[in-house]
C-alpha cells in the first residue's frame, strides 16, 4: 500500500522544489536543462557509436548529418511555435523565439536525411545509419530532461486541479496537474527500453516503436494539459494532430527504413 505520509512528503518537496526559473541567483534553470539535454543525448550517441566501433570516417559524416539536422530542428521548432501563436490569435501575433517539440522532431529528423540521402549515402565509406538506431532514445533522453526543465520554468503544465497530485505554480498563483513531470517519467522508461533494443537486440527500427509509442502517450496527455494553444475544429490540440501524424507515419516509415535506408546492409548489422 501507499504511505499517504511518504506521498504527503514527497508533495511538499515537490512544491518547495518547482518553479525555481533562476538557479544560484543567475543560472536560467530552463537553459540550464536544455544544455544538460544536448549533452546526455550526445554521449549517449558516442557511446553507442563507440560500441558499434565507428571509424573516425564515419565520425565525419555523422557530424555533418548531426549538425544539419539540430540546425533544421530549431529553425523548424521555431517556425511551429509562431505557427501556434498565428492560429491562436492572429490579431495580436507577434514573432517570438519561443520553441516546441514537435517542430523540432520533425524538422531534424527531415534535416538528417534529407542531407544523409543527397550529400552522404553515396560516398560514405561506413555504415552512418546506425545513428538511426540510436537516435530515438538520444531524442527521448534529451526530451526528459528538458520537462524538467518546463517543470522549473513553470510552463508546459496541466490542467488546473485541487487534488492531492496537484503541484502549486507560484508564477500562475495555481495548482495545475504537473504534466511535464509525468511525460518526463515515461520518456526516461522509453529511453531505457529503446537502449535495451539498440544494445542489446540489434533492433533497426526503433524510431517506428519511438513514433507509436510517443505519439499514443502525447495524444492522451494533451487531454489534461493546461496550457492552451488552440483547437483544430475545435476537437483536438496542435498537439494531438502531430500524434495522430507521428501514428500514421510509422508503417510507411518502416518500409521506407527498410527498402531504403537499410537495404544495403546484411542481416543482423545495426
Amino acid at each position: 500500500m501507499i504511505n499517504p505520509f511518504l506521498l504527503t512528503k514527497l508533495i511538499i518537496v515537490y512544491n518547495n522544489f518547482n518553479m525555481y526559473p533562476i538557479i544560484f541567483g543567475f543560472i536560467d534553470s530552463y537553459s540550464l536543462m536544455m544544455v544538460l539535454a544536448l549533452v546526455a543525448a550526445f554521449v549517449l550517441l558516442y557511446l553507442f557509436l563507440r560500441y558499434k566501433k565507428t571509424s573516425k570516417e564515419e565520425m565525419v559524416d555523422i557530424v555533418i548529418c548531426g549538425s544539419f539536422a539540430i540546425a533544421c530542428g530549431l529553425i523548424f521548432a521555431i517556425l511551429f511555435q509562431n505557427i501556434y501563436e498565428f492560429v491562436q490569435d492572429s490579431s495580436s501575433y507577434q514573432w517570438t523565439w519561443g520553441m516546441t517539440f514537435y517542430g523540432g522532431l520533425f524538422g531534424g529528423v527531415f534535416g538528417y536525411l534529407l542531407i544523409y540521402q543527397i550529400f552522404i549515402r553515396k560516398h560514405s565509406k561506413g555504415d552512418i545509419t546506425k545513428v538511426l538506431v540510436i537516435a530515438p532514445a538520444c531524442i527521448t533522453l534529451a526530451h526528459a530532461i528538458g520537462r524538467i526543465g518546463c517543470f522549473l520554468e513553470g510552463c508546459c503544465h496541466g490542467l488546473e486541479t485541487t487534488e492531492w497530485y496537484g503541484i502549486y505554480f507560484p508564477s500562475a498563483g495555481k495548482t495545475f496537474i504537473p504534466t511535464q513531470l509525468y511525460e518526463s517519467i515515461f520518456l526516461f522508461i522509453l529511453t531505457a527500453f529503446l537502449i535495451l533494443l539498440a544494445f542489446k537486440k540489434s533492433f533497426k527500427y526503433t524510431f517506428v516503436v519511438y513514433l507509436i509509442a510517443y505519439g499514443i502517450f502525447r495524444f492522451l496527455i494533451e487531454f489534461i494539459r493546461g496550457d492552451e494553444r488552440g483547437a483544430f475544429i475545435g476537437i483536438f490540440s496542435p498537439s494531438q494532430i502531430w500524434s495522430i501524424v507521428l501514428l500514421a507515419l510509422a508503417i510507411p516509415l518502416y518500409f521506407l527504413f527498410k527498402h531504403l535506408i537499410f537495404k544495403d546492409q546484411k542481416n543482423g548489422k545495426a
